[in-house]
């Protein structure tokens, strides 16, 4: 399976997060699947360590290192899809990862219950 981590559980996953649930812990350590950054949460979580929110200072290619996930660009079909999504959700870097998911037919790691009222497959 392939995997598209939302910032957050980015952010978990390097700090061992007891809020990542036992389904996300469990598809994140299996070996078989394949965990995707994109540039939007790359984005995100610079934006965070820069601005204090966040308590993890390493940068994203650090993180890539510790993780094994692949840091990947969008698709151009993602522009495509944003522009068809239904009006559920106001905040645009989440809008973008819902369109990835659906673009490239990924699934979603998140859990944000907003994302999931989308048609789009999440754990």
């Amino acid at each position: 399976m392939r995997l598209l981590l939302d910032t957050h559980i980015l952010i978990w996953l390097v700090l061992n997060d007891r809020r990542l649930s036992a389904a996300q812990r469990e598809a994140l350590g299996d070996p078989e699947n394949i965990m995707i950054v994109n540039p939007v949460v790359a984005y995100e979580l610079t934006h965070l360590q820069r601005t204090g929110r966040i308590a993890l200072e390493e940068p994203i290619d650090r993180l890539q290192e510790l993780t094994g996930f692949d840091l990947v660009d969008l698709p151009q079909t993602v522009w495509r899809c944003v522009g068809s999504l239904p009006d559920v959700h106001r905040d645009p870097l989440d809008r973008l990862l819902i369109a990835h998911s659906l673009a490239d037919n990924l699934t979603l790691v998140t859990a944000d219950e907003t994302i999931r009222r989308y048609p789009v497959a999440c754990i």
